[in-house]
């Protein structure tokens, strides 16, 4: 198997390539609402992705977050990490992680935290091997907005 090459995706045309990957644990997201909330992420500032290569063709993607919370410093907080089901299990996700850690500490993060929902066991398992533990839980409440997702919808997609 040919060797994964991680690399940034710097702007926004090529951060949209990553939108078939993200689909696939995402499959209620449609083209246009993912470009939205791209930009709004990009415009919000501090969000970065990384994309895994495989003979040039992206076979996984990580976004991820560097913030600072009262109760913790600064923190890395991965979001979206997707491998394309025909790549899973081949060290992708590992590399994409690994390559996260690095540039955590390359900037001085105290931890990474993530958000997994509870009934994707293969994923939790995942973040499980790569040193991630679970003290405590997240709380949703779901707010009637434009486009958003209902706690039903929610609780649904938590099951794919």
């Amino acid at each position: 198997m040919t060797q994964v090459v991680i690399r940034e995706l710097v702007n926004f045309s090529e951060l949209c390539t990553m939108f078939p990957l993200v689909r696939q644990s995402n499959p209620e997201l449609d083209r246009d609402t993912f470009e939205a909330r791209l930009a709004e992420m990009l415009e919000g500032g501090g969000y970065r992705c990384l994309g895994a290569y495989r003979d040039g063709v992206l076979v996984g993607v990580a976004g991820f977050w560097i913030g600072t919370a009262l109760w913790c410093g600064r923190y890395c907080e991965p979001d979206n990490v997707v491998v394309d089901e025909a790549s899973r299990g081949g060290g992708v996700g590992k590399a994409l992680m690994a390559a996260i850690d690095a540039e955590a500490r390359r900037l001085g993060c105290s931890m990474m935290k993530l958000e997994v929902y509870t009934t994707r066991y293969k994923a939790r398992d995942f973040y499980r091997r790569e040193g991630f533990s679970e003290p405590g839980m997240v709380m949703i409440k779901v707010l009637p907005a434009e486009g958003g997702l209902t706690m039903d919808e929610l609780l649904q997609k938590a099951r794919l």
